[in-house]
């Protein structure tokens, strides 16, 4: 079987699915900014992934400070391969680490 000739590599089909939007809505839900202030205007809850712009990110674990929520989310859901590892093994390019 040739992996590296197409993006993905089928699994067991028992095996449970990741969907996209699962994922997103799940780095949604871990970074829910709470209430926010748009300019002069009363507090609100962050309906919008517009208002995740508005709240400043703390730095993780990797001492990593993103510009803001909003970026936070779109940085998790989308590897970098510049930040992985990876073995090249007889049958797969497998990924070790992701940093």
């Amino acid at each position: 079987m040739d992996h590296l000739c197409r993006n993905w590599v089928l699994v067991d089909q028992a095996a449970p699915a990741r969907n996209v939007n699962g994922i997103l809505g799940l780095l949604c839900k871990e970074h829910f900014p709470g209430l926010v202030r748009k300019g002069d205007q009363d507090w609100e809850p962050a309906w919008m992934f517009d208002h995740y712009a508005l709240v400043q990110d703390a730095p993780d674990h990797n001492g990593i400070r993103c510009r803001n929520k909003a970026d936070r989310v779109i940085r998790e859901l989308w590897v970098s391969l510049s930040c992985t590892t990876f073995l090249n093994s007889s049958h797969s390019l497998d990924i070790l680490e992701i940093k």
